[in-house]
């Protein structure tokens, strides 16, 4: 057996908090050498965010525990919400360097074309990871003749397709994908982290409702995210002011900023809705906290690609609502089991389950109990095997020591 270590690159826009724990975790593994190459230094860096409509620099460590290097980026765009963003000649210079095998985040990035580029000519393997979802290529407009024929050719040129739920499973097969292409790897959050806060004593989360200035005894409905017209956040307000709503005793929790901000304000106010707080921006090492604190998680978007934020709050042991648009929930809730779900905009059934879970104190324990449990399988440990699992599968990790931990094989059934 050929023990030599698999040399394993990975290429990202920038650090982002839910990917970071991933590369300590693999560079960690016994017989795997990962160098991680960011395109842009957002997040470790303060930098303007258009959708939180303020500077954004993580409060946690998102460098540590392995090896990394910033590229140089030729492109003058810097809002990395814009896929032009990632112009970065090292992509390719570096891999010609001689990698095992790449791991690519989507394949909008003008830098990814150029990593791909450079593994084909030197015959490095290629694992692709995206939010692809077939149900939301149909809504976007534009070209869509030809952004599906490039959407196809990256599914047939991808050696290993990492799917991170099952509608992002199910994209990939109406792309053409072959089964053996495919590898669970879930998007996932710190369960352990967020499943010990909402383990916390009473007296803890006490301490911590006067920490973010809550009020003590009121159930705690909580809106994550930012305030921009896709998340729908005033979805809550109008929920609140529904007849299933009247006489239910609930505080309104908003952690996030955003353009709508001054409008939420607003509406609050001329609806007469006095029983608010409105954070802002809470970074991330106060959410755990807040997610911990919530009774009832809202999840009103539309046209989410997944929802890593739903995997918090459910974690956390917070019951959830959300719409059926939230790709995380075809992973997370069985409805009335681990959650509820509504049609987008539909806030009349928005206030008819929360008042549903806020009025029935058994159901609610049932469901968080539930949440916690499902929340669990996304772990960042879960997805670690699912990319060790792909590298194995595809030959290029030979080491004498794979087999002390769990490999899961490819294209394992998706829980659910």
């Amino acid at each position: 057996m050929n023990d030599r270590p698999c040399r394993l690159a990975i290429l990202a826009s920038h650090p982002i908090q839910y990917f970071t724990p991933l590369y300590r975790r693999l560079a960690a593994r016994p017989g795997l050498s990962v160098d991680v190459m960011f395109y842009r230094d957002f997040g470790v860096r303060p930098r303007f965010d258009r959708q939180f409509g303020r500077a954004i620099q993580w409060d946690t460590d998102q460098l540590s525990g392995y090896r990394h290097r910033f590229l140089w980026n030729a492109s003058p765009i810097k809002d990395t919400f814009n896929p032009l963003h990632a112009l970065n000649p090292g992509a390719f210079m570096r891999l010609l360097g001689g990698y095992d095998a790449v791991w690519l985040n989507g394949y909008t990035y003008p830098s990814n074309w150029l990593a791909l580029a450079a593994a084909t000519l030197r015959g490095t393997r290629v694992l692709l990871r995206s939010e692809l979802r077939a149900d939301m290529q149909s809504r976007v407009g534009g070209a869509t003749g030809l952004r599906d024929r490039i959407v196809r050719w990256w599914v047939r040129r991808a050696d290993a397709l990492l799917y991170i739920g099952r509608l992002n499973r199910d994209a990939y097969l109406a792309y053409g994908a072959r089964p053996e292409q495919l590898f669970l790897a879930p998007y996932s959050v710190d369960v352990d982290l967020l499943r010990a806060a909402g383990q916390e004593s009473p007296a803890m989360k006490q301490s911590w409702r006067r920490e973010f200035g809550l009020p003590d005894d009121v159930p705690l409905v909580l809106f994550a995210g930012k305030l921009t017209e896709r998340k729908h956040p005033e979805g809550l307000l109008h929920a609140v002011r529904t007849d299933a709503m009247k006489g239910v005793p609930a505080h309104l929790v908003y952690a996030g900023s955003g353009p709508l901000e001054g409008d939420l304000r607003a509406l609050a106010a001329d609806s007469g809705i006095a029983n608010i707080s409105m954070l802002g921006f809470v970074n991330q090492s106060a959410l755990p906290r807040l997610y911990a604190l919530a009774d009832v998680f809202v999840f009103p978007s539309e046209n989410e690609p997944y929802g890593l934020a739903l995997n918090e709050a459910m974690a956390a042991g917070a019951a959830p609502v959300a719409t059926t648009d939230v790709g995380a929930a075809a992973d997370l809730i069985t409805e009335g089991v681990s959650g509820f779900l509504f049609p987008p905009r539909n806030w009349i059934a928005l206030g008819q389950s929360i008042a549903r879970l806020l009025g029935d104190p058994a159901l609610r324990a049932r469901v968080a109990a539930a949440a916690v449990e499902r929340a669990s399988a996304s772990s960042f440990d879960a997805t670690v095997d699912g990319i060790m699992a792909a590298l194995s599968a595809l030959g290029v990790y030979h080491s004498a020591v794979r087999d002390s931990y769990r490999v899961t094989g490819p294209a394992r059934p998706h829980p659910g």
